[in-house]
């Protein structure tokens, strides 16, 4: 997915308990990374794209983050895409799929029930359960605009985080209104209950821009942190830091 991903495990257990479920997490991610990859030649969604395969005929998998876009580019009117504007034929997925990749391997933890761990992907972090007994666990929020700091730290016991921007990798999130790079704020970080949508929705708020963190407003069970381009920071009324 073009990303770091760390599994972090806080259970009494014995050890060749824990590798067989982080196995199994890293497991998921290659299948599903099989799906969904725009650089493997051989990946499901690259035959869709060469006309091999029609979406139909593509699995479950597909079908599901396929509904979950197009009910994203809906509610953002248009704003969110799978279309890249420098090929319209061509579908990419990696606005919703890598939050939700990540939260499907990360369930292989809990079918193991395991129930104290987080797992990281690059600017993603799900949550279970708590570090050690009167604790949560500590999440920073990276500041875009001065590498190695910090704009703002979150205690989760259980759910996620998930943040969108361009410090990182560059401007390579395009708003589909226009076609042209996200380049309105600095970054947008969602925290929520599930990974797969606060990632969708940090990068659907992101790519509106200004206007992202009132959108946010409207969604139930999730918060948002705008930091803009000239560093102010922008709240919803229900976010809660450490």
């Amino acid at each position: 997915m073009g990303t770091m991903i760390s599994v972090h495990v806080h259970d009494d257990v014995p050890d060749d308990a824990v590798d067989l479920a982080v196995e199994e997490v890293f497991a998921e991610v290659e299948r599903l990374e099989q799906i969904f990859s725009t650089f493997r030649p051989d990946s499901v969604l690259s035959r869709i794209n060469r006309g091999e395969l029609h979406v139909l005929d593509a699995g479950p998998e597909i079908a599901d983050v396929l509904d979950a876009c197009t009910w994203l580019e809906q509610q953002s009117h248009g704003a969110f895409t799978v279309r890249r504007p420098d090929d319209p034929e061509r579908l990419d997925l990696a606005g919703f799929a890598k939050g939700w990749i990540t939260e499907r391997a990360a369930g292989r933890l809990a079918a193991r029930e395991l129930a104290n761990w987080y797992v990281g992907a690059g600017g993603d972090v799900i949550t279970s359960g708590t570090p050690e007994v009167g604790q949560r666990w500590r999440v920073g929020v990276a500041d875009p605009l001065h590498p190695g700091g910090i704009v703002a730290t979150l205690e989760l016991a259980g759910g996620a985080v998930a943040t969108s921007g361009t410090a990182e990798r560059g401007a390579h999130l395009w708003d589909g209104r226009t076609g042209g790079a996200a380049v309105g704020l600095a970054s947008m970080t969602v925290v929520g209950p599930e990974l797969a949508w606060a990632d969708a929705f940090a990068t659907t708020a992101f790519v509106m821009g200004g206007p992202g963190i009132d959108w946010v407003r409207t969604l139930q069970g999730y918060e948002a942190l705008a930091v803009t381009l000239d560093g102010a920071l922008e709240r919803t009324p229900g976010w809660l830091e450490a």
